[in-house]
C-alpha cells in the first residue's frame, strides 16, 4: 500500500505560515485541521484544493490523533461508512480529499474574516471562535455541554 499524504493548498501557504508563526498554531497540520473545521462549520461546502504544496505524511497525522477528526469529517459528509475504506481514487471521495477540500474552504473563510479585515489576527480568530459559542444552533446529539468556553481575565 502506498503511503498516504495530506496536501496543503499552495494558494494559502502564506496564510498557513502566518497562522503558525504569528498565530496560535504550533504546526501547519494543526492550522489545516482548524481550517477544515471552519470550512465545515461556517462555509458548509468544499472547495477544490487546487495546486498542492507540501505534503504531511499520514503517520504524522495519526501520531497526533488528527486521523479521527478526518474520518469523522468524512462520515459527516458521506451517506455511507464505506468512505472510510477508500484510498485516493479518481472521481471518488475519500477522507483525505474531503478534509483537504474543507480545509481549503476554511482557509478562504479565515483569509476573508480574520486576515483581510482590520484588527489583530489572533483577536479576529478569537472572535470567530466566540461566534461559534454564541451561535443559536444546537450542538450535534451527544455533544451537548461541550461548547468551548472562552474566559476573559481582567
Amino acid at each position: 500500500m502506498a503511503e498516504k499524504f495530506i496536501t496543503r493548498p499552495a494558494k494559502f501557504e502564506k496564510l498557513i505560515d502566518r497562522l503558525t508563526e504569528q498565530g496560535p498554531f504550533e504546526t501547519k497540520q494543526a492550522a489545516m485541521t482548524f481550517a477544515a473545521a471552519v470550512g465545515w462549520y461556517f462555509v458548509r461546502k468544499r472547495d477544490p484544493r487546487g495546486k498542492g504544496s507540501q505534503e504531511i505524511r499520514w503517520n504524522v497525522v495519526e501520531s497526533s490523533n488528527d486521523d479521527a477528526f478526518i474520518h469523522a469529517l468524512a462520515l459527516a459528509e458521506s451517506d455511507s461508512i464505506e468512505i472510510l475504506g477508500r484510498d485516493r481514487q479518481k472521481d471518488e471521495d475519500d477522507p483525505i480529499k474531503v478534509f483537504e477540500e474543507y480545509a481549503t474552504a476554511g482557509f478562504q473563510y479565515i483569509q476573508d474574516k480574520c486576515v483581510d479585515v482590520p484588527g489583530d489576527l489572533l483577536d479576529n480568530l478569537l472572535d470567530l471562535i466566540a461566534e461559534v459559542n454564541t451561535s443559536p444552533s444546537d450542538p450535534p446529539p451527544g455533544l451537548e455541554g461541550y461548547r468551548l468556553k472562552l474566559s476573559t481575565s481582567s
